[in-house]
């Protein structure tokens, strides 16, 4: 599961999503992020979550 592609820079904190490998690292083809306004990454929402 660790060899799939990630996307850099985009850390995954979410353990339950089919998206995160494992490592905190996000295998989806893009993300959509809710609150683009953020200015700490704890107040984003990430719209592509899928629970595993």
């Amino acid at each position: 599961m660790h060899d799939e592609n990630v996307l850099k820079g985009v850390h995954c904190d979410v353990e339950n999503c089919v998206y995160n490998n494992g490592s905190c690292c996000c295998t989806a083809q893009e993300v959509h992020v809710k609150n683009r306004m953020a200015v700490l990454g704890e107040e984003t929402m990430c719209e592509t979550f899928e629970e595993a």
